[in-house]
Protein backbone atom coordinates (compact mmCIF):
# COMPACT_ATOMS: atom_id res chain seq x y z
CA UNK A 1 0.00 0.00 0.00
CA UNK A 2 2.81 2.43 0.90
CA UNK A 3 4.64 1.82 -2.40
CA UNK A 4 1.42 2.49 -4.30
CA UNK A 5 1.01 5.84 -2.50
CA UNK A 6 4.62 6.82 -3.16
CA UNK A 7 4.25 5.94 -6.84
CA UNK A 8 1.10 8.06 -6.92
CA UNK A 9 3.08 11.08 -5.65
CA UNK A 10 5.75 10.52 -8.31
CA UNK A 11 3.03 10.55 -10.98
CA UNK A 12 1.37 13.67 -9.56
CA UNK A 13 4.69 15.51 -9.54
CA UNK A 14 5.41 14.41 -13.12
CA UNK A 15 2.03 15.67 -14.29
CA UNK A 16 2.55 19.04 -12.61
CA UNK A 17 5.79 19.56 -14.53
CA UNK A 18 9.28 20.73 -13.69
CA UNK A 19 8.14 23.95 -12.06
CA UNK A 20 6.41 22.00 -9.26
CA UNK A 21 9.66 20.17 -8.49
CA UNK A 22 11.50 23.49 -8.41
CA UNK A 23 8.90 25.13 -6.15
CA UNK A 24 8.88 22.40 -3.52
CA UNK A 25 12.66 22.76 -3.07
CA UNK A 26 12.43 26.55 -3.21
CA UNK A 27 9.85 26.53 -0.43
CA UNK A 28 11.82 23.93 1.52
CA UNK A 29 14.74 26.37 1.69
CA UNK A 30 12.42 28.93 3.27
CA UNK A 31 10.62 26.55 5.60
CA UNK A 32 13.35 24.21 6.86
CA UNK A 33 11.03 21.85 8.74
CA UNK A 34 10.13 20.18 5.45
CA UNK A 35 12.22 17.06 4.70
CA UNK A 36 14.86 17.97 2.10
CA UNK A 37 15.78 14.35 1.40
CA UNK A 38 12.19 13.39 0.64
CA UNK A 39 11.76 16.23 -1.86
CA UNK A 40 14.99 15.42 -3.66
CA UNK A 41 13.93 11.76 -3.86
CA UNK A 42 10.56 12.81 -5.26
CA UNK A 43 12.21 14.93 -7.95
CA UNK A 44 14.74 12.25 -8.88
CA UNK A 45 12.06 9.60 -9.28
CA UNK A 46 9.55 11.91 -10.97
CA UNK A 47 11.88 13.54 -13.52
CA UNK A 48 14.83 11.17 -13.77
CA UNK A 49 18.19 11.29 -12.04
CA UNK A 50 19.88 14.14 -13.95
CA UNK A 51 16.83 16.35 -14.47
CA UNK A 52 15.56 15.74 -10.92
CA UNK A 53 18.97 16.59 -9.47
CA UNK A 54 19.23 19.81 -11.49
CA UNK A 55 15.69 20.90 -10.60
CA UNK A 56 16.33 20.17 -6.92
CA UNK A 57 19.66 22.00 -6.99
CA UNK A 58 18.22 25.09 -8.69
CA UNK A 59 15.24 25.16 -6.33
CA UNK A 60 17.29 24.89 -3.15
CA UNK A 61 19.87 27.44 -4.37
CA UNK A 62 17.16 29.94 -5.34
CA UNK A 63 15.31 29.49 -2.06
CA UNK A 64 18.42 29.63 0.11
CA UNK A 65 19.68 32.75 -1.65
CA UNK A 66 16.25 34.38 -1.30
CA UNK A 67 16.39 33.80 2.46
CA UNK A 68 19.95 35.17 2.61
CA UNK A 69 18.89 38.22 0.56
CA UNK A 70 15.88 38.79 2.83
CA UNK A 71 18.02 38.59 5.97
CA UNK A 72 20.64 40.88 4.42
CA UNK A 73 18.00 43.45 3.42
CA UNK A 74 16.62 43.66 6.94
CA UNK A 75 19.94 43.42 8.79
CA UNK A 76 19.49 46.99 10.04
CA UNK A 77 16.01 46.43 11.49
CA UNK A 78 15.63 46.65 15.26
CA UNK A 79 14.83 42.92 15.58
CA UNK A 80 17.88 41.89 13.55
CA UNK A 81 20.08 44.30 15.53
CA UNK A 82 18.93 42.65 18.78
CA UNK A 83 19.73 39.22 17.34
CA UNK A 84 23.07 40.46 16.01
CA UNK A 85 23.97 41.80 19.46
CA UNK A 86 23.76 38.34 21.08
CA UNK A 87 27.11 36.98 22.17
CA UNK A 88 26.90 33.71 20.19
CA UNK A 89 25.83 35.45 16.98
CA UNK A 90 28.62 38.02 17.36
CA UNK A 91 31.14 35.22 17.80
CA UNK A 92 29.92 33.35 14.72
CA UNK A 93 29.79 36.49 12.60
CA UNK A 94 33.31 37.44 13.66
CA UNK A 95 34.49 33.90 12.90
CA UNK A 96 32.99 34.01 9.39
CA UNK A 97 34.39 37.48 8.74
CA UNK A 98 37.82 36.29 9.88
CA UNK A 99 37.86 32.88 8.15
CA UNK A 100 36.12 33.86 4.93
CA UNK A 101 34.06 31.63 2.70
CA UNK A 102 35.71 28.26 3.36
CA UNK A 103 33.77 27.38 6.53
CA UNK A 104 30.49 28.34 4.86
CA UNK A 105 31.33 26.25 1.81
CA UNK A 106 32.21 23.23 3.94
CA UNK A 107 29.10 23.55 6.10
CA UNK A 108 26.79 23.96 3.11
CA UNK A 109 28.22 20.86 1.39
CA UNK A 110 26.79 18.62 4.08
CA UNK A 111 23.11 17.89 3.46
CA UNK A 112 22.31 17.74 7.19
CA UNK A 113 23.66 21.18 8.16
CA UNK A 114 21.01 23.68 9.31
CA UNK A 115 21.26 26.04 6.34
CA UNK A 116 18.93 28.57 7.92
CA UNK A 117 21.44 29.16 10.72
CA UNK A 118 24.31 29.45 8.22
CA UNK A 119 22.23 31.85 6.10
CA UNK A 120 21.28 33.92 9.11
CA UNK A 121 24.83 34.31 10.39
CA UNK A 122 26.27 34.82 6.89
CA UNK A 123 23.80 37.66 6.32
CA UNK A 124 25.34 39.51 9.28
CA UNK A 125 28.87 39.04 8.01
CA UNK A 126 30.70 41.19 5.47
CA UNK A 127 30.56 38.53 2.74
CA UNK A 128 29.62 39.98 -0.62
CA UNK A 129 26.35 38.68 -2.02
CA UNK A 130 28.01 37.60 -5.27
CA UNK A 131 30.60 35.52 -3.42
CA UNK A 132 27.95 33.94 -1.22
CA UNK A 133 25.92 33.02 -4.30
CA UNK A 134 28.93 31.33 -5.94
CA UNK A 135 29.68 29.36 -2.76
CA UNK A 136 26.01 28.43 -2.55
CA UNK A 137 25.98 27.15 -6.16
CA UNK A 138 28.92 24.80 -5.67
CA UNK A 139 28.20 23.62 -2.14
CA UNK A 140 24.54 22.91 -2.83
CA UNK A 141 25.47 21.01 -5.99
CA UNK A 142 27.56 18.66 -3.86
CA UNK A 143 24.86 18.35 -1.20
CA UNK A 144 21.95 17.79 -3.59
CA UNK A 145 23.96 15.37 -5.75
CA UNK A 146 24.63 13.21 -2.69
CA UNK A 147 20.94 13.23 -1.77
CA UNK A 148 19.99 12.43 -5.37
CA UNK A 149 22.31 9.41 -5.46
CA UNK A 150 20.91 8.33 -2.12
CA UNK A 151 17.36 8.86 -3.41
CA UNK A 152 17.99 6.90 -6.58
CA UNK A 153 19.23 3.97 -4.53
CA UNK A 154 16.19 3.98 -2.19
CA UNK A 155 14.19 1.81 -4.58
CA UNK A 156 16.93 -0.83 -4.66
CA UNK A 157 16.93 -1.47 -0.91
CA UNK A 158 14.92 -4.67 -1.24
CA UNK A 159 16.56 -5.96 -4.42
CA UNK A 160 20.17 -5.11 -3.48
CA UNK A 161 20.53 -5.22 0.31
CA UNK A 162 24.34 -4.82 0.20
CA UNK A 163 23.99 -1.50 -1.66
CA UNK A 164 21.40 -0.44 0.89
CA UNK A 165 23.72 -1.24 3.77
CA UNK A 166 26.62 0.63 2.12
CA UNK A 167 24.37 3.64 1.48
CA UNK A 168 23.17 3.66 5.08
CA UNK A 169 26.75 3.46 6.37
CA UNK A 170 27.93 6.25 4.03
CA UNK A 171 24.97 8.41 5.08
CA UNK A 172 25.71 7.89 8.76
CA UNK A 173 29.41 8.67 8.23
CA UNK A 174 28.58 11.85 6.28
CA UNK A 175 26.07 12.88 8.94
CA UNK A 176 28.67 12.28 11.67
CA UNK A 177 31.40 14.17 9.79
CA UNK A 178 28.97 17.00 9.06
CA UNK A 179 28.05 17.30 12.73
CA UNK A 180 31.74 17.37 13.72
CA UNK A 181 32.51 20.04 11.12
CA UNK A 182 29.44 21.99 12.18
CA UNK A 183 30.52 21.78 15.82
CA UNK A 184 34.02 22.90 14.86
CA UNK A 185 32.89 25.90 12.83
CA UNK A 186 29.67 26.81 14.60
CA UNK A 187 30.10 25.26 18.02
CA UNK A 188 30.18 28.61 19.73
CA UNK A 189 26.54 28.61 20.83
CA UNK A 190 27.18 29.05 24.53
CA UNK A 191 25.57 32.20 25.83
Amino acid sequence: MVFHQIEHWFNVLQQLGYFAGFIILYLRAMIPVFPLTLYVILNVHAYGFITGTIISWLGIVAGTFTVFYFFRKFVDSSFMQRVKAKKGVKKLTHFIDKQGLVPIFILMCFPFTPNTVVNFVASFSHIKMKNYFIILLFSKFISISFLAVMGREVTTFLTHPIRAIILIIVTIVIWFIGKRVEKHFMGTHEE
